[in-house]
């Protein structure tokens, strides 16, 4: 039996339902972790945070009315480009695509537009290609 470290009580490891808030709106999250049977008290691995991250980034996203992470994948795959190719013509990091797309990071406005963008054949990758230099 592990012992919660703030009230001295008995850890269990389970998942439960918890709220979480973005902005004005509240909803609930089905988060694994360690929860005290005592105090009530929760504690949170990395394994326990990355089993919910993406459903809470795709939750704000959806508030902010941005792309998901599955819908910047598939335009990304549309375009027939990799994770890296993809930002080092969008900027970012090398590692941004892999981030927006497991909700690790969330992609700005501008480059949702242009994602979109791209998506409905307004503006074309070579055209992005030649307005950043070639790459």
């Amino acid at each position: 039996m592990k012992a919660c470290p703030v009230c001295g009580g008995e850890l269990r490891r389970e998942t439960r339902k918890v709220p979480y808030t973005y902005r004005d709106d509240t909803f609930m999250i089905e988060q694994p972790g360690e929860y005290c049977r005592h105090c009530g008290e929760a504690f949170l691995g990395s394994d326990d945070l990355k089993a919910t991250r993406q459903l809470i980034a795709d939750h704000k996203r959806d508030r902010d009315r941005l792309l998901r992470g599955d819908q910047v994948r598939a335009i990304r795959q549309k375009l027939d480009l990799t994770q890296a190719s993809a930002s080092e013509i969008f900027g970012g990091g090398i590692r941004a695509f892999h981030k927006y797309e497991t909700g690790e990071s969330i992609q700005s406005r501008p480059l949702d537009i242009l994602l979109r963008l791209i998506d409905r054949g307004k503006v074309s990758l070579d055209e992005i290609r030649e307005v950043a230099g070639g790459r």
